[in-house]
This record gives C-alpha cells, sequence and structure tokens, in this order.
C-alpha cells in the first residue's frame, strides 16, 4: 500500500502580520518575520500542522475577548456565528467581498480544512492594518513509493485582482492533446486547446471590463506578432 501527501510553502503579501492574520493563517505555521520585505511564509506540510476551521474559530472567539467584540452564540458559538460578529464589528467594507463572505457563511459547510481563497476573502473583509494584498503558494504531491504521476504539484496565487492555480497535470493533459491534433493534422481541434487555455487564464481576472479589454488585446497580439524562434 502507497501512502501520499501534500506538502507547500507560500508568502503572504502584506504590510504588517497582525492579530486577524495570526488569527486566520496560523494553522498555515506562519511565521512573521521570514522571509521579510512584506511577505510572510505559510507553510502546509503532511502530518505537521493543518488549517482547522475548529482552532480558526478559538482564534477569533480569543480576539473578541481581547478586543471587547460581543460574541453573539458565546455558550454554543460556531465558525459561522463567530464570523457574522466579526463582519458587525469591522462593519461595511467592499460590497462585492461582503458578498462573498456572507455567502461564504450561509452555504459552507466549513468541514475540511480551512483553504488559502477563503482565508483570504476573510482577512480582506477584517482588515485590522495588514492590508494583505495577495497570497502566493507552491505545494506538491508526492507518494512513498516510486507510482506513476504521484508527484505532481501545484501553483496558486490570489489577489483581488486576479486568482489563478494550476495542477501540473493539467498542462501535460493538454501538451499531449495538443499533440495529438497536431499528428492528426487537426489544426481546429489544437487551436480550440489554446483557445480554452487562454480562456482560463482570462477567467482568473476580476474585473469583467478589464477581463474583456484583455481578450481584445491578446487576439489582436496574435495576429500582429510574428512566432517566437525556437
Amino acid at each position: 500500500m502507497a501512502n501520499n501527501y501534500y506538502d507547500g510553502t507560500g508568502v503572504l503579501v502584506l504590510d504588517a502580520v497582525t492579530p486577524i492574520i495570526n488569527a486566520l493563517f496560523e494553522g498555515y505555521a506562519l511565521d512573521a518575520d521570514y522571509p521579510g520585505s512584506g511577505d510572510a511564509y505559510i507553510a502546509l506540510v503532511a502530518e505537521s500542522n493543518s488549517p482547522d476551521w475548529d482552532d480558526i474559530m478559538q482564534n477569533l472567539l480569543d480576539l473578541a475577548e481581547a478586543w471587547s467584540i460581543p460574541v453573539s452564540n458565546r455558550e454554543e458559538p460556531t465558525i459561522q456565528s463567530v464570523l457574522r460578529d466579526f463582519v458587525s464589528f469591522f462593519g461595511p467594507s467592499d460590497q462585492g467581498r461582503l458578498a462573498q463572505l456572507l455567502h461564504l457563511i450561509e452555504h459552507h459547510t466549513f468541514d475540511n480544512e480551512a483553504d488559502l481563497e477563503e482565508l483570504f476573502l476573510i482577512a480582506t473583509c477584517f482588515n485590522d492594518g495588514h492590508n494583505l494584498t495577495a497570497v502566493k503558494f507552491e505545494g506538491c504531491w508526492h507518494c512513498d513509493k516510486p507510482r506513476l504521476f504521484e508527484f505532481g504539484g501545484n501553483s496558486i496565487f490570489i489577489s483581488r485582482r486576479l486568482n489563478l492555480s494550476i495542477d501540473t497535470s493539467r498542462p501535460l493533459e493538454m501538451f499531449d492533446n495538443l499533440h495529438q491534433a497536431l499528428v492528426d493534422n487537426d489544426l481546429p481541434a489544437a487551436a480550440a486547446l489554446i483557445v480554452n487555455e487562454t480562456t482560463r487564464l482570462l477567467a482568473g481576472v476580476a474585473d469583467p471590463e478589464a477581463q474583456a479589454t484583455l481578450r481584445k488585446l491578446v487576439a489582436e497580439r496574435l495576429l500582429q506578432s510574428p512566432s517566437p524562434a525556437p
């Protein structure tokens, strides 16, 4: 029997590691001092640390007590009720992001590990001076036996303007399909694969107007630019 693991490291790009950042990202082995210059280290190491919602709830409850934030469900608090209490404390923020957070509170089960996209959303709604602007993370899967295709990785970039992630298995599959389309001399199929990948990148742009403009500019550049030398 083979065992599979996932490990990764990355950084939070921010002005300061504040109590909110500590409360939310403690489970990601947060290091406020490394590497510095506006970046704070985070990591996810198999069988070592886990960003658990119950721990995050307790961290927020401790912070609520320190800041004298009224807790609406003190006897039997849930992560949903605590997040609502912090929404009331911080007041109106970016209305679009607040709507996303309220949707998360209403519809998320909070049964799994807290992922970086969810924590980024919460942190940007609860800005206590951290001014978190982005999360950059790179991870890898590995197996204790050298099984085929068990050693892939992924990259994640999260910000207000851009949200993208990619697994190494995805481009490998696309390259294989592109190769087969070229072998078959099926250029429309090859073009469709390239368009799909470009469309996926554009979908990560948050601003619809910027996304539409980029789509037009990319199409124009492809028509104007000669193919680069191999």
